[in-house]
Parts: C-alpha cells; structure tokens; sequence
C-alpha cells in the first residue's frame, strides 16, 4: 500500500473523528448538567468544524498527490 494513501486515508478518519465530536456537542446542547457555557459550546463546535474540513481537504490534497507519485512511478517502470 502506497504511503501517501495510507496517510491520507488516516487524516480522514481524524477528520470524521472532529466531525463526530462537533455533532455531539451540537446534540446535547439543551444539556444542563454540563459546566461548559452555550458560548463556548458553540465555539468548540465551529472550531472543530473548521478543523475537520481543514485536515479533510489536505488529506484530499496528501490522497491526490499519492496518486500522482504512483501513476509516475508506473509509468516510469512501463519505460524500462
């Protein structure tokens, strides 16, 4: 397996991850037994929203890359 697809491919799950969270700091929002204020509950979430797109869109960038070494690399070794 490629390198650069692996990485890619674990930059993605972070990136899940980051959405995962958010989504479940959006769910329980109406929670009171939690000490964190609306404010800054709703800021966690932008902040880990921006971050997962972030790291997804390198980890597109990192995935696409991968590809482009490989193609050249096999088309290199058609040439010999």
């Amino acid at each position: 397996m490629n390198n650069g697809k692996s990485r890619a491919g674990l930059l993605a799950v972070a990136a899940g991850y980051l959405l995962y969270l958010s989504w479940q700091l959006f769910d329980h929002r109406g929670d009171t037994e939690t000490t964190m204020t609306p404010f800054m509950r709703y800021l966690f979430i932008a902040l880990f929203v921006i971050a997962a797109a972030g790291i997804g869109v390198y980890a597109f960038r990192v995935w696409k890359d991968a590809g482009k070494e490989e193609k050249q690399k096999h088309d290199d070794e058609a040439i010999k």
